[in-house]
């Protein structure tokens, strides 16, 4: 069958898009996929993509940092590379062990947090979770490990290459092991300062997909500002909890100093000349958005130990989850759910498939591996006959749903209380509003 072409002469696909006169869908129904590559070609045929490096922005441990983007062009997304030293002072007569979490160094970002007219929120969510986003849309980002034969393969023993992340010690030792970087701990030479650098690339999204621009943000207009705020934990190194970037270390060890600069690129794509709205203004009518919602607790294990109100007024396109046990360890969750699926409408069970079935599934389609960072525990691009693609009959329209809540039991064996982390997916009709 021959390859169907997007239509170069018109701005929308024959028929253009369907309409609902029903107030509850908020605005035009949502395009079929091939519908919106169409739009999406027309649109960059005629418009062209460019970026802009921002001014450096400097980081510190235990604040939160603010810069705004560029006013120009149709944001399609926000890079960030940063990079930095941590010097830590190590007075002992004898070298100095520091455990490094397993997300290091994308915990460095507690926060990432992407706001409208100081007031509508698109994006919140941490580095570690967008990480995982980012080997949602990307396939082949990571190196699997197994710490053992026949072991199931591990969100702790999750390799990157080393473009995506590193670091580096002066002054002491890197101890090979589990983690992003695989570095599970480091060591700082007997009365010694060792500086530990690193570096992290994160890439986030204001459009459906690079070729699906569904989502893109209209900054030419004046009267649309973008802040964005990074917000980074404390360095405690004393502290116990795999939670902390760094922990465990002796009190002989303490940071004296961090140097740590983010630097940002904003990509957007130009207005096409002559000026023609009709070709963006359905792209630009729809708002893609990634927010987490942290520490909700896990009380207890057993038959829907696990639940999450999802709320309303949003198209679902995915729920990526983490699970922390009593000591604040990443649990793996093929290994501590059972029985996973959406309450939709009350009685009508989404999805419902065994975890280690729906693993299997997405390791198949997202070629290699799943999201290994937690679980994609809903994913509207889970289809086979769309591969690498947005199938627009799975996302769910929670406009119409009833209390819909995500349900899982979970396993005797994770240590409670717990607590978990959801991040959701979504799409939401025209919520960035020109003043």
């Amino acid at each position: 069958m021959a390859k169907q072409t997007a239509i170069r002469g018109n701005q929308t696909p024959p028929g253009g898009i369907t309409q609902t006169a029903n107030v509850q869908q908020a605005q035009p129904l949502i395009a079929d996929t091939f519908t919106l590559l169409q739009l999406s070609e027309n649109f960059m045929n005629r418009s062209e993509q460019n970026c802009i490096q921002l001014n450096d922005v400097t980081l510190t441990p235990g604040q939160t940092t603010n810069f705004i983007v560029q006013n120009v062009g149709l944001g399609e997304s926000l890079e960030l590379m940063i990079s930095g030293s941590i010097n830590i002072q190590n007075t002992a007569a004898t070298a100095a062990t520091i455990q490094v979490s397993p997300e290091f160094p994308f915990n460095l970002i507690s926060n990432l947090l992407v706001q409208f007219n100081g007031q509508t929120v698109l994006h919140s969510l941490s580095g570690y979770e967008l990480l995982g986003i980012m080997a949602k849309r990307s396939k082949g980002m990571f190196i699997g490990a197994r710490t053992s034969a026949g072991a199931v393969f591990s969100q702790n023993n999750t390799q990157i290459p080393n473009v995506f992340a590193s670091l580096g010690i002066t002054n002491g030792t890197v101890i090979a092991g589990t983690g992003l970087t695989g570095v599970s701990s480091i060591t700082v030479n007997a009365t010694s300062t060792g500086v530990l650098t690193f570096r992290m690339y994160v890439n986030l999204p204001f459009t459906l997909r690079q070729d699906l621009l569904l989502g893109m943000i209209p900054m030419q207009n004046n009267s649309v500002y973008c802040n964005v705020s990074i917000t980074m934990p404390a360095l405690s190194l004393q502290a116990t909890t795999p939670i902390v970037p760094l922990h465990g270390a002796p009190a002989t060890a303490n940071v004296i100093s961090t140097v740590i600069t983010a630097k940002p690129t904003y990509n957007f794509w130009s207005i096409p000349v002559p000026n023609d709205a009709t070709l963006y203004a359905y792209l630009v009518s729809y708002n893609y958005m990634l927010l987490s919602q942290v520490a909700n607790h896990l009380p207890r294990t057993g038959v829907e130990a696990m639940q999450y109100n999802l709320g309303n007024n949003f198209f679902l396109l995915s729920l990526l989850a983490t699970i922390r046990n009593a000591g604040n360890v990443l649990v793996d969750v093929p290994l501590a759910i059972e029985n996973p699926h959406i309450n939709y409408n009350g009685t009508i069970r989404v999805d419902r498939r065994d975890i280690h079935t729906r693993n299997a599934r997405q390791t198949m389609h997202y070629e290699t591996i799943a999201s290994p960072l937690g679980q994609l525990l809903w994913d509207a691009t889970d289809v086979h006959y769309e591969p690498n693609s947005t199938n627009t009959t799975k996302w769910l329209n929670m406009y119409l749903a009833n209390n819909p809540q995500f349900i899982a039991d979970i396993q005797e064996a994770v240590t409670v209380p717990g607590s978990f982390s959801v991040l959701r997916e979504q799409l939401v009709p025209a919520n960035v509003q020109l003043l």
